[in-house]
């Protein structure tokens, strides 16, 4: 699932500073969130309030362990250009990280309860898709072989619970087995299409090499003299053999309708004006056409998972422990999502007499010189 990459992607910039020393004092097991599913509606008048269950606890120690898993990972680090990581203090990390990745934990909490509450389990299958999924989900295979084995397992299990519920939800599957029924369903999808191009400034300039073509000429040899595609115009302009949605809409339209042998119209894209010749049309094997069938299959199925994903965070409760900020609730028209605590106003800019190195309402202790927040 892209759930996890797109949070801590969105969480590499530097700001704020959370500890990930640990959690020392306070209560026995403190939260770093909570999630509340709705259990039923009773009507009382006009009004129907939501009762909610017992919340689903984040502990804050494990979730602190997540974190520094994070921070230590030296490939992780160099990604994120080498100190995108890190808080501006020692064993702190970028609050931003810690918000994305608690929000990203939040999603997983409501992920797992449909888990439980459709009584899936996870299969063969869907684990091999969550490794490969860890694989790229972090941007490089050797970021991911980076995390202690304790922490690679625990996101691959996270992962493999989604692909499981996303399977359920779209009535879909990630097996070899039908991935092939889809092949088959969908054949001519998967074919390829072998096109030589034209490439030039403008409708003038296509119009007369049209005309060269039409008048007898080769199109290779118009393509080599006139075509500001240098790479293909060089081989006549030869693209080679693709599938569907390898080219710019305008461009791959023409290529699935155009009739073999047949050179097109000038057909205007974001490049120039192109002239395109489609010189075979393949049928695909699924060996060949194996990752694109899988890629189909993931698309297709992560409509019903986002519409899911929709409706069970807006259906919930969410507490976020303050010191990671608050949580952002669908009402506001916003991602719904932790948002970082905010770094204290400098004194001459506040409307109060408490000192910077207090904290307010809502905001966790700092200063504006070094706003690191001390956990325990």
């Amino acid at each position: 699932m892209n759930t996890f990459r797109r949070f801590l992607v969105a969480a590499l910039a530097a700001g704020l500073a959370v500890s990930v020393a640990g959690a020392g004092c306070g209560s026995a097991s403190p939260s770093a969130a909570a999630v509340s599913f709705p259990t039923k509606s009773v009507t009382t008048g006009d009004t129907t309030p939501v009762l909610y269950g017992d919340p689903i606890k984040i502990d804050r120690s494990d979730f602190e362990k997540e974190l520094k898993a994070l921070n230590d990972n030296k490939q992780l680090q160099a990604a994120s250009g080498g100190s995108g990581l890190s808080g501006a203090g020692k064993d702190t990390v970028d609050p931003r990280l810690a918000a994305g990745w608690l929000t990203a934990v939040i999603y997983d909490k409501l992920i797992t309860h449909e888990f439980d509450r459709r009584h899936l389990k996870v299969t063969a299958d869907d684990t091999n898709a969550a490794k490969s999924q860890l694989s790229t989900q972090f941007g490089n295979p050797d970021v991911a072989n980076a995390f202690p084995k304790w922490f690679q397992t625990r996101l691959v299990d996270r992962n493999a619970r989604a692909v499981s519920v996303r399977a359920a939800l779209s009535g879909l599957d990630f097996s070899d087995d039908s991935a092939k029924k889809y092949f088959e369903a969908h054949k001519d999808e998967f074919s390829q299409n072998c096109l030589s191009h034209i490439l030039v400034k403008t409708k003038a300039e296509a119009d007369a090499a049209l005309a060269r073509i039409k008048g007898g000429e080769d199109f290779a040899a118009v393509a080599k003299a006139v075509s500001i595609d240098t790479g293909s115009g060089a081989k006549g302009g030869d693209l080679g053999c693709n599938p569907r949605g390898a080219f710019v809409p305008e461009f791959d339209k023409v290529a699935e309708t155009q009739p073999v042998g047949q050179v097109s119209d000038p057909v205007q894209t974001q490049y120039g004006f192109h002239l395109i010749l489609v010189r075979e049309r393949k049928s695909a094997d699924y060996e060949t056409a194996k990752e694109q069938v899988k890629a189909a299959l993931n698309a297709e199925s992560q409509g019903a998972f986002r519409q899911f994903l929709q409706d069970a965070v807006t259906s919930v409760k969410v507490t976020v422990d303050q010191r990671y900020g608050t949580f952002q609730p669908p009402a506001t028209g916003q991602p719904p999502e932790v948002i970082p605590p905010k770094v204290p106003k400098p004194n001459t800019e506040r409307t109060d007499n408490v000192p910077t190195t207090q904290p307010l309402p809502g905001e966790a202790p700092g200063s504006p010189d070094s706003p690191v927040q001390k956990i325990g």
